[in-house]
């Protein structure tokens, strides 16, 4: 059907329907129909209206509007150092001091702890201690050029999600910025490679072992021989860790909290059948091995089904090791977090058939027994990725055939990254509930700016919609912290406002919102751009909201046949073709796996960015789910995203077969927000995706519009109807 308003800017001139067989056959899932009842534990978020009729958002008055909003968690509970006693200064100073005493020229200090994580527990943030740079990803590198002056450089490389960010905390006095991937900036290694072939006092490049992976290690042992003629030297410190020892008294504990259990109708199956799974695995052919080793913190919540809120922020996972072997499973951990468990805790690891828990500072002095004997001639070792693995972890294992054969390859990654029928329905519930949230605020911001004309802060919008999920069941937290960001804000690609730091939301300008949060059925990740009211909106930030809307559109409908390591690079190009097409493009990755209650960030199901390349192996299978945002960034102006999360599926026989004779694969839809309908350039769009944006935004009315009227939201109900209406073809 065809709608036309002469009333309604956004409507061009008619076009003729597209065939049936032309619209997407993977079509998005009705929430409606999947699920029956799920809220009938959902707390009253507004007061109850007795009118269930359409009435113009004045007449509206929410009490709730005036409530104080509480403060973001990671206020009250802060995830950066607070400020330190020793200035940039002393602390450089104190560093190159410990470089004099350990023959160092040139010191590296990554992001990463111990277990590679991505985001890390306030105790080992010593990349920002040193530095001030508060981002996620990016390494520093300090050098001692003059013992007695102790003088030196201190750069810092992080990539193009955080140019912007670091130049505004990086202090140029003592800190160079290195801009990862522009051709005039070199790459942190060859930076420090360099540095130390030209140092006057020490050529010795060196850092803590357990905190770089294998491939850094492996990468300066090789090109020392091979490229520069051993004119550096790369000696890891495994005896202590400089940045710890000038950081001192100041350090923060890891959290002592307790560790609890995800019960299995969340988890959807017990960690028995998990270790089973696993030692298929390791008997079988392609492994022929006796132990796997699992390091990473998101990999062991997910085999032993357990979870903590507090050791890291953002990701419900907890320090700890495990060794799995075709007879054993010993969990490394801080047993206080054991021990201070709830009964329901020791009763599930009970269950666990035949698991030791050891001590979480043993499991190197175990690893350094691994090795083949006489009594222990068939033992076989699978560790983590070399990108995975610890330079550390690798040299603790002693020098035998058991090292020398070691198979890098992150087996329960490879697992838990395709979701099993729980953990897939408990996903669509994760979404309905997180949608209804960004609904319910996106309602709220609108009425605040544009028909009450409140001040509204970037951090007051954060709390709002944090306020909005506390009152969901089963919430858990946020995934990351909340990306409230106004007008320049929003080119920001990683921005984060805070209590302090903030600006006054401009109804004028373009907001985008990019936030996720942790239920005990999932893990979300969404991201929407606005305009609210129409002072401002012009055609050309119609036409670059428009552009990314179409890059998101082609991954979203894309067919893809199964088996292939090159599909997250092939759907990389086809979210940036639109944008490539104009001459634009945008720094960052365009999708990523997402864990199920776990970590928001999930590998190794990525669509990675083209200068990735393939995949080590084929993660586009039913079951995975992942994200798709691409962007468009214009620096100190004004920034779009849209993300939304996908399930991969198969498609049925209508859609055809591969040349090989398999069905194609393709994704569900699993967000239901809906676009930003006063920014839609229709002119851009095509039949095909004009006539997809209105079967998905017909199904988010199917699917809230009734429950937002159950609720008593009316404001909410009208902004939703409004911002669905069918755009004409």
């Amino acid at each position: 059907m065809s709608y036309y308003s002469e009333k309604d800017p956004l409507l061009g001139r008619k076009r003729s329907l597209p065939h049936e067989s032309e619209i997407s056959t993977i079509t998005c899932p009705s929430f409606t129909s999947l699920l029956t009842k799920p809220f009938q534990c959902l707390p009253q978020l507004t007061k109850q209206l007795k009118e269930t009729y359409m009435t113009d958002d004045e007449d509206i008055d929410y009490s709730d509007d005036d409530d104080e909003l509480p403060d973001l968690p990671y206020v009250v509970k802060p995830i950066t150092l607070s400020v330190s006693a020793l200035s940039q200064a002393d602390k450089l100073t104190e560093l190159r001091k410990l470089m004099k005493h350990h023959n160092i020229g040139v010191y590296i200090i990554p992001s990463e702890d111990e277990h590679q994580s991505e985001y890390t527990a306030l105790t080992d943030k010593g990349r920002e201690f040193i530095s001030g740079f508060t981002g996620s990803a990016g390494i520093a590198v300090v050098t001692l050029d003059d013992g007695e002056k102790l003088t030196g450089e201190a750069a810092l490389s992080t990539d193009g999600r955080y140019f912007l960010q670091a130049e505004k905390q990086l202090d140029p006095k003592h800190w160079k910025l290195l801009k990862q991937g522009l051709p005039s900036n070199p790459t942190w290694n060859k930076f420090a490679i360099e540095k130390a072939i030209h140092n006057d006092f020490s050529n010795v490049i060196s850092c803590d072992p357990k905190l770089i992976n294998l491939t850094i290690g492996e990468y300066f042992n090789r090109v020392r021989l091979l490229n520069y003629r051993s004119k550096f030297e790369f000696k890891p410190l495994y005896e202590v860790n400089l940045i710890d020892q000038v950081w001192g008294s100041e350090k923060p504990p890891r959290s002592l909290d307790p560790i609890y259990h995800l019960p299995l109708k969340f988890s959807g199956k017990h960690t028995n059948d998990k270790i089973a799974d696993i030692r298929e695995l390791l008997k079988s052919p392609k492994y022929n091995s006796t132990h796997l080793i699992v390091t990473a913190l998101d990999e062991i919540a997910w085999l032993f089904n357990l979870r903590s809120d507090t050791d890291i922020p953002f990701n419900p996972t907890f320090f700890s090791n495990a060794i799995i072997t075709l007879d054993s499973v010993i969990l490394y951990v801080n047993k206080v977090k054991i021990d201070n468990g709830t009964p329901e805790l020791h009763a599930y690891l009970d269950s666990i058939t035949g698991l030791e828990i050891k001590q979480y500072e043993s499991f190197y002095a175990d690893l350094s027994e691994l090795k083949v004997t006489v009594d222990n001639s068939e033992l076989a070792i699978v560790l983590p990725t070399k990108e995975a693995t610890t330079f550390a972890l690798f040299d603790s294992l002693p020098i035998s055939v058991a090292k020398r054969s070691v198979i890098h390859e992150s087996i329960v990654s490879n697992m838990k990254i395709f979701k099993n029928s729980t953990e897939l329905f408990n996903a669509k519930i994760a979404q309905y509930k997180d949608s209804l949230a960004f609904i319910l605020f996106s309602s709220w911001l609108n009425h605040q700016l544009v028909k009450k004309r409140k001040v509204i802060s970037e951090y007051d919008a954060a709390c709002k919609i944090y306020s909005i999920r506390e009152k969901l069941p089963n919430f858990k937290g946020l995934s990351y912290e909340t990306i409230s960001s106004t007008g320049p804000n929003a080119a920001i690609i990683h921005y984060a406002p805070t209590k302090d730091d903030n600006a006054i939301i401009d109804p004028k300008k373009i907001y985008l919102i990019d936030s996720g949060a942790h239920y005990l059925e999932g893990t979300t990740d969404i991201t929407r751009t606005y305009k609210f009211g129409y002072d401002g909106l012009n055609d050309r930030y119609k036409k670059f909201y428009t552009l990314v809307l179409k890059g998101h559109l082609a991954v979203a409908m894309a067919k893809f046949p199964p088996n292939s390591k090159n599909t997250g690079a092939i759907l990389d190009g086809y979210a940036r073709q639109p944008l490539w097409n104009e001459g634009l493009d945008f720094n960052h990755g365009t999708g990523h796996g997402v864990g199920s209650f776990g970590n928001v960030h999930e590998g190794p199901l990525s669509i990675s960015t083209t200068t990735g390349g393939p995949s080590q192996i084929d993660v586009y299978k039913p079951g995975g789910i992942l994200t798709d945002e691409p962007g468009y960034y214009v620096d100190g102006e004004v920034g779009f995203r849209i993300e939304s999360e996908l399930e991969i599926v198969e498609c049925g026989e209508a859609v055809g077969k591969t040349r090989s004779g398999d069905n194609f694969l393709g994704f569900g839809y699993l967000t239901k927000v809906p676009f930003c309908r006063k920014l839609i350039d229709t002119s851009i769009l095509s039949p095909v995706e004009i006539n997809w944006i209105n079967e998905y935004h017909k199904s988010v009315k199917e699917d809230f519009g009734e429950k937002l009227l159950e609720m008593g939201d009316k404001r909410a109900y009208n902004w939703l109807t409004k911002e669905v209406e069918p755009l004409s073809i």
